[in-house]
């Protein structure tokens, strides 16, 4: 019977002395399991901002330009603590995605040339838009970056020629939304942040009505952003100290290759001679009795651009593009009703060449490109209205189980002056790696 007792108490003694170690074990396997992949923040920003000013007529439009912008939005930042984090998050220092809203609030600014005995005005601009948010230096308490924004906005007071004649910004109600900012930021407490940034504001509808020059403006803007999920170790993590938690996990030399980006694009716009015609030849009862309203054309394109991807983010690389125009033909009649003299030759065919660069971010890129024309013939506008110099900028987006295509979308435009926006499908073809030459010693 002593025997019994004796193995019970040291059965009890055995078991009560691994209970802690195996508590331990549990709580480091809790804490692993529970990082999360992704912190999120909620916040909220306004400021003052100021219309840049144009020359219509001879004269400057914006008579008063002083605005203001408020929005709302929702961050997501890989957590720097967690071990399987993408190459893409390491490459450009944990950036921040962000989705928004934000009402721009021109209902101040004025708008008149001499002609008009009214001022015309812009009304309020509602935008639900995206961004990307990148820190260039950070120390426990300070950082400064750059942010990046993209959407659709809605516009309360676009051009009307009866009551808002001289609103030559904006010529429709939907728009797209482009911003740029840099900022610096304070973090007052471990989950607050405090940023004030200079930022620059772009709506505009890309030439799919008119008039179309684009609301720009330009001003200072205060944020304020509430961390939700930070843990307990991130907190004041200096960017240095972020990239050290992942050193391990880094991958070796990226393996440079080629690759042929292969595209089809539909592109939808107004013509600006039709515009002209409108604005300068037509009486006010005349474009009423039209309904003010301007055809919507389709340009056909297709591209072939050689690329070098040489590094995660970015490739970079030269290539052609050919449109078809079948539009050209109205161009011609709209010359003689605004009784241009000279006979211009009219094409509906159009061949450029380009430069073209991409940055990737995961699924999505950031696509841009600048040329000139090798074939274009678009008669009087093309002459003196459309610069030879052509750019592009869009987005872009590889679905996993679509590869390797891509969609996407652009604004083309010839010296800032939008031609076009264009819907693109394309794919990339081939994948040859290109050897680095070894230097022999």
């Amino acid at each position: 019977m002593v025997h019994l007792y004796r193995n019970i108490l040291l059965l009890v003694l055995v078991s009560v002395s691994f209970a802690p170690m195996r508590g331990a074990e549990d709580a480091d396997s809790v804490v692993v399991d529970t990082i999360p992949k992704f912190l999120y923040s909620i916040g909220g920003s306004g400021g003052m901002n100021h219309l840049l000013n144009i020359k219509m007529r001879g004269e400057k439009l914006v008579k008063r330009g002083w605005g203001a912008n408020y929005s709302l939005f929702m961050n997501s930042q890989a957590n720097p603590l967690d071990s399987a984090i993408s190459v893409y998050d390491r490459v450009f220092g944990f950036p921040t995605l962000e989705a928004g809203v934000q009402l721009l609030d021109y209902s101040h600014a004025r708008m008149q040339t001499e002609d008009t005995p009214y001022m015309s005005r812009l009304g309020y601009v509602w935008a639900a838009y995206i961004g990307f948010r990148r820190d260039i230096y950070r120390n426990r308490k300070w950082s400064f970056g750059y942010g990046l924004e993209n959407g659709l906005s809605y516009c309360s007071r676009p051009y009307n020629p009866v009551g808002n004649g001289d609103n030559d910004l904006i010529g429709q109600h939907l728009s797209l939304y482009f911003g740029f900012g840099v900022f610096g930021s304070y973090r007052v407490t471990p989950q607050t942040e405090l940023s004030l940034g200079f930022e620059y504001k772009h709506n505009s509808n890309s030439a799919t009505d008119r008039p179309n020059k684009g609301s720009n403006s330009y001003g200072l803007t205060l944020r304020a952003r509430c961390d939700l999920n930070r843990p307990e170790e991130d907190k004041g993590l200096t960017y240095r100290q972020r990239l050290a938690q992942l050193e391990k996990f880094r991958k070796g030399p990226y393996d440079t290759y080629l690759y042929l980006d292969i595209d089809a694009t539909v592109g939808f716009r107004t013509l600006y001679e039709e515009w002209l015609l409108h604005r300068d030849y037509l009486t006010t009862e005349e474009r009423i009795a039209d309904n003010n309203k301007l055809g919507l054309h389709t340009v056909w394109s297709t591209g072939l651009t050689p690329m070098v991807r040489y590094n995660q983010v970015h490739a970079s690389g030269l290539g052609l593009e050919y449109s078809f125009g079948g539009y050209v033909n109205r161009s011609a009649v709209i010359e003689k009703q605004c009784r241009v003299e000279k006979n211009y030759r009219h094409s509906k065919h159009t061949l450029y060449i380009s430069a073209h660069h991409e940055v990737y971010y995961k699924q999505l890129s950031l696509a841009m490109s600048v040329g000139t024309y090798l074939f274009r013939q678009h008669g009087w506008v093309g002459d003196f209205y459309e610069p030879p110099l052509v750019e592009t900028v869009g987005l872009r987006y590889y679905p996993k189980f679509f590869k390797p295509f891509y969609l996407g979308y652009n604004v083309k435009a010839n010296l800032g002056k939008a031609y076009a926006l264009e819907l693109k499908v394309g794919m990339h073809a081939g994948h040859w790696r290109l050897k680095k030459k070894v230097r022999k010693e």
